[in-house]
């Protein structure tokens, strides 16, 4: 009698609200833990891989961008990648990560549609050489930095990657977060255990000065 009296109050929809609260804390208390997880490994990747001088411009990025497990540029990045991985791995090798990147770049835009859904979809098929979608700076290098993540020839390289001039931040971050997918995978770095590297002998900066390498965040020079 009291649920029925209730529901024909105003007060239902306020008791309705207040037996939600707690839940939705809990799930808002999650999700901020994740993130949290998810970043501080994200930095240890970017420090331990020689990725130290562009940390900045890719943690002052992460607030414009929504988070599900990783970092997305709005709910339709989110939607198509969600949907794309969930196909592909129904139908190909889970533990190609480097695929999984790839999808996670091509997710970005609706302009690369055909060409994901043909990636998705077609286990031989071969990205095209050219992104001929027009002469949007950002498209172009995110589909170069596809290109760089599937070994092909690209106007991209690493060391582009610490020029402030050649693309921006936003871009920058999502670069760096489609590595970092192909290093963890999807839920790796949730993993402690996957997470104990041994030594990884990476030059400082790619390679530019031979002597310097990184490890566990510091620097280390070799005489």
């Amino acid at each position: 009698m009291a649920t029925k009296f209730m529901s024909g109050t105003e007060l239902f929809m306020f008791e309705c609200l207040m037996q939600q609260t707690p839940n939705m804390s809990r799930a808002n208390k999650e999700e901020k833990r994740i993130k949290a997880q998810y970043i501080g490994v994200l930095k240890d990747y970017m420090r331990e891989y020689g990725y130290g001088d562009i940390r900045k411009r890719v943690m002052n990025s992460l607030d414009k961008f929504i988070f599900d497990e990783f970092i997305f540029c709005n709910e339709e990045h989110r939607d198509t990648f969600w949907k794309m991985h969930t196909r592909w791995t129904k139908n190909t090798d889970k533990k190609d990560l480097d695929a999984m990147a790839i999808i996670y770049l091509l997710s970005t835009h609706q302009e690369f549609g055909t060409i994901l859904a043909n990636y998705v979809s077609n286990p031989l098929y071969v990205l095209p050489k050219m992104y001929s979608g027009g002469n949007d700076e950002e498209k172009y290098n995110i589909y170069h930095a596809v290109k760089m993540l599937a070994g092909m020839e690209s106007g991209l390289e690493e060391a582009d990657l610490f020029e402030d001039e050649i693309i921006d931040d936003k871009i920058l971050c999502l670069i760096i977060n489609a590595k970092f997918i192909s290093r963890y995978g999807i839920n790796g770095y949730q993993d402690k255990k996957r997470r104990k590297e041994p030594y990884i002998n990476n030059s400082s900066k790619h390679r530019r000065n031979r002597k310097l390498f990184s490890y566990k965040g510091q620097t280390l020079r070799i005489k």
